[in-house]
């Protein structure tokens, strides 16, 4: 008997029931973040996906954690991934991988967010890391890989 593994993620089980919409945002400034949230929870979104790369000050000193209490608050109980989608991938910044993994380790140690995802080209160490990490904060890990 073949069974999917689920995975729960705040309000919502993956893997059971009927597919969950996913609503990526782009936005580039806080402002428009907040409100692409609310208009994704309005259509009924299931979990949002934050793409940082698209945040114009995103690389400024302090201002991710200035931020997230405002992110996570507008969310309420939509479980939220965080995507740093890098250039090579098809992504909007170039970043190089120490910042890549600082960045992405913050988040999964900031209490904000339930997932993060982990591009499979980072390499192993790197994967392994932030899967281990992600964990003992119990966030969940995307792997993904873009062609």
């Amino acid at each position: 008997m073949n069974h999917t593994p689920s995975v729960s993620v705040r309000n919502i089980v993956l893997g059971e029931g009927i597919p969950k919409i996913c609503i990526p945002l782009v936005s580039t400034c806080l402002d428009a973040l907040l409100n692409d949230i609310k208009k994704a929870l309005d259509h009924s979104a299931d979990l949002i996906e934050w793409r940082v790369d698209w945040m114009d000050d995103i690389f400024k000193e302090g201002y991710l954690e200035e931020i997230l209490p405002a992110v996570r608050k507008t969310a309420g109980d939509t479980p939220l991934l965080f995507t740093f989608r890098t250039a090579k991938e098809g992504g909007e910044k170039e970043i190089s991988a120490e910042a890549y993994r600082k960045l992405n380790l913050t988040l999964a140690a900031s209490g904000f967010v339930d997932l993060i995802d982990v591009e499979l080209f980072s390499g192993d160490e790197l994967v392994k890391e932030l899967i281990r990490e992600a964990h003992s904060h119990g966030v969940k890990v995307i792997v993904s890989n873009h062609d």
